[in-house]
């Protein structure tokens, strides 16, 4: 009984277990919480960990997607047309495609439809983190 004469609250069911099933509890989710996480990125990934992206075809030169800072880049002039193709879309036949301003076409294009991504051409710059694509780029 508490000091104002009413019976003390029933402990909460968690409060009532073991501390080494509370542990092996909380380790179960964490466990379960952190599969649910990972595993939509290895399928969507593949087994290989290599990301799969939409990639133009231009001039005979093949070029993949890589993210990049907003703004970090301005479009030029239209070049071609270029094929596209990723990851479960169908294959696009002449998008318009524009050289990046201070880069030649052989080493990046970009598309007008897409102001987050600049397409490099594939080996290039490939380990750069994303900050680092356009300084990587301008060295080449």
């Amino acid at each position: 009984m508490s000091s104002n004469g009413h019976p003390a609250p029933p402990r909460p069911f968690w409060a009532r277990m073991p501390r080494r099933a509370r542990l092996a509890f909380g380790l179960v989710t964490a466990l379960v919480i952190g599969t649910t996480l990972i595993v939509p990125v290895v399928f969507r990934n593949g087994p290989g960990g290599s990301p799969c992206g939409k990639t133009f075809q231009f001039e005979d030169v093949t070029y993949t997607a890589r993210t990049v800072p907003a703004s970090s880049f301005v479009q030029s002039l239209p070049i071609g047309t270029a094929v596209a193709t990723g990851c479960g879309t169908e294959t696009l036949n002449d998008v318009d495609v524009r050289s990046v301003a201070g880069l030649r076409s052989t080493l990046a294009i970009a598309v007008p439809t897409d102001d987050t991504s600049i397409y490099v051409r594939k080996g290039v710059c490939a380990a750069a983190a994303p900050a680092g694509v356009m300084a990587c780029l301008r060295r080449s």
